[in-house]
């Protein structure tokens, strides 16, 4: 008997590169596989890895009406070749495409998974565009997945929907690898040693860690501000790259370069060795879905200073794994840095937010949960 088809479309293939990697080839275990995305060497480099076929639709990003009415021509004549059972889309763009294409297909099980909800944060007619363009979506799935219970409730608040909202497992849409995201590993393997001596940090050196996007909306100008209130001892990491589609404001950028205690290691394939080095990392964003960064820094066993928003206070609880401070304000910040610099429960918290992830957030879970789910949608549809 053949596997039913499953179809996973991401916007951009960095999703299955990264957050999604080694879930398709998983799932190809137990199911017909096949990925689409938008056209891009890393397309290429994810059918070898995820040994499944893929297929190009462009799609963009950003708001382009003619371009994704171009979209959603290719991505209808895509899913008439593939003919799947289960269609499953990942962020906003993908899932307006896929979730029309499919409605128009009819495919029998059309899934889309929010992660970070932009509308929230968004003002005036931008806002109003958004919520109808997730409004559409919603209403051509059939199953809708929130990444956490706080886009969850952001859903249910903004009225988007009414369809049934289910959190797979304790959220997230990847779960973490604690046997790679382990400081026993790289210290083992000696890479966080290598970079401490080419940063060539002083001995009582306290080491805070950003890892994401250098951009407004992760909070990196109040990072840098409440950085520079912080005791000469202090030291930051940084891990990432520009973007450059919500930049940097200038006088943050000029102090980026010229502050001789901020280290910029640009992007990394591997951040293993930046945390294992860090006391602590901090993510002072303005919105998350459910962000990966605080789930692999508590599997390295580092306490977190986030934001109390969406995903992030559904990982972080206070005084026992991190600390959570309200977005958009340096004060509290600075605040938390600073005692966080004072505190002597350091490895208790790390170990605490190491446990945390083994106990909710491991990617085996995760992965069985996700067959689970795709097998009670069939089951269901199998029924009827």
């Amino acid at each position: 008997m053949p596997y039913p088809k499953l179809v996973i479309v991401t916007t951009v293939p960095i999703t299955l590169t990264g957050i999604l990697a080694n879930q398709p080839k998983f799932l190809a275990e137990h199911f017909a596989v096949s990925i689409i995305s938008s056209p891009d060497e890393e397309l290429k480099q994810v059918e070898i890895t995820e040994n499944v076929p893929t297929y190009a639709v462009a799609m963009q990003r950003g708001i382009s009406p003619f371009n994704d009415l171009v979209s959603l021509f290719k991505m209808i004549k895509q899913l008439r070749k593939l003919k799947p059972e289960i269609v499953h889309s990942y962020t906003p763009k993908s899932g307006l495409i896929t979730m029309l294409a499919g409605f128009i297909f009819r495919v029998p099980i059309r899934v889309h998974t929010f992660t970070g909800l932009i509308f929230p944060t968004s003002t005036s007619i931008k806002q109003k565009i958004l919520i109808w363009m997730d409004r559409l979506i919603c209403a051509c799935a059939t199953t809708i997945i929130p990444e956490g219970n706080g886009v969850k409730q952001d859903l249910i608040n903004y009225g988007i929907t009414k369809k049934k909202l289910n959190v797979i497992g304790h959220g997230n849409i990847a779960g973490v690898d604690t046997d790679y995201f382990n400081r026993d590993v790289v210290i083992h393997e000696g890479t966080d040693s290598k970079l401490r001596k080419q940063l060539n940090l002083p001995k009582d050196a306290f080491l805070f860690c950003f890892v994401g996007r250098f951009t407004v909306d992760k909070g990196f100008s109040e990072l840098i501000a409440a950085f520079n209130k912080l005791p000469e001892n202090a030291h930051l990491v940084l891990v990432g790259e520009m973007d450059k589609r919500i930049p940097l404001p200038p006088d943050t950028i000029k102090a980026l370069k010229q502050h001789s205690r901020i280290h910029n290691l640009g992007w990394q394939n591997d951040i293993r060795p930046a945390l294992t080095i860090s006391d602590v990392l901090v993510l002072p964003s303005y919105r998350e879905g459910f962000p990966n960064t605080p789930l692999q820094a508590g599997a390295m066993q580092l306490p977190c200073i986030v934001s109390d928003i969406n995903g992030c206070n559904e990982i972080i609880i206070p005084n026992v794994n991190g600390w959570l401070v309200p977005a958009k304000d340096n004060d509290s910040l600075f605040n938390a840095m600073l005692n966080s610099m004072a505190a002597d429960n350091l490895v208790e918290l790390g170990n605490n937010a190491r446990t945390n992830i083994e106990h909710s957030f491991e990617r085996s879970a995760h992965w069985q949960n996700m067959l689970g789910f795709y097998t009670d949608q069939l089951s269901k549809l199998n029924k009827h």
